[in-house]
């Protein structure tokens, strides 16, 4: 007879391949076991607060997170993005998408891709610019997912306005540091200087805090 912990493992294997399945086609830069990192947070994370995730594109990291959150009955996933791309999707740019050049944004995209994966029943879309969301928000945050504008001042601002709202003992995942230089060169200062939070993960460029209890 298998033991418990082995058939945790198992199951645990399971649900990470057929996710990673499920959401192959979803563009966007996350690694399938960076997504299954923030599915864990989303699902069994500390804290009591709202779930809530910067950058979205078209909901490959938004489809991760839910799933997490779905499955232990866990609070709806607040998406905040202009659906409008970065820079780099622009058309003539480098990564230019074509969803955006023909549709004008990623949000018809996005609402399918989790509409697919049935998730999206338990994401909120929110149709803004960070900066702009987080003039409005007041609720605690028990996970925030920071993976909108990377340049150093789009990295900061981010952070800086969504932080406060964060719990203690609650976690902050910040993407593509060592990817990309804007967000980097902010997290090592950051570390540098801040003694509210301690890294407790880092894959492959996503890096996780947790903010600690006072």
């Amino acid at each position: 007879m298998l033991s418990a912990t082995l058939m945790f493992r198992l199951r645990t294997a399971l649900e990470f391949y057929q996710m990673s399945i499920r959401t192959r086609d979803i563009d966007g830069w996350l690694d399938d076991m960076q997504g299954f990192v923030l599915s864990l947070m989303a699902e069994q994370g500390p804290g009591v607060g709202a779930i809530v995730e910067i950058g979205s594109f078209k909901g490959r990291s938004t489809a991760w997170l839910a799933y997490g959150a779905k499955s232990a009955g866990r609070e709806k996933v607040t998406a905040i993005d202009p659906f409008t791309g970065s820079p780099e999707h622009q058309p003539g740019q480098e990564w230019a998408d074509s969803d955006l050049a023909v549709l004008g944004s990623t949000l018809p995209v996005f609402e399918e891709n989790l509409r697919m994966l049935d998730l999206l029943d338990h994401v909120n879309p929110v149709v803004s610019t960070s900066a702009d969301a987080a003039k409005e928000w007041n609720d605690p945050i028990r996970l925030l997912f920071i993976d909108g504008d990377h340049a150093y001042e789009g990295s900061k601002l981010d952070f800086e306005s969504w932080t406060p709202h964060v719990v203690p003992g609650g976690l902050v995942a910040i993407h593509d540091i060592g990817h990309w230089d804007g967000v980097t060169r902010f997290y090592r200062e950051l570390m540098s200087t801040t003694d509210d939070y301690e890294e407790v993960l880092e894959l492959f460029g996503l890096v996780v805090l947790e903010k600690k209890v006072r």
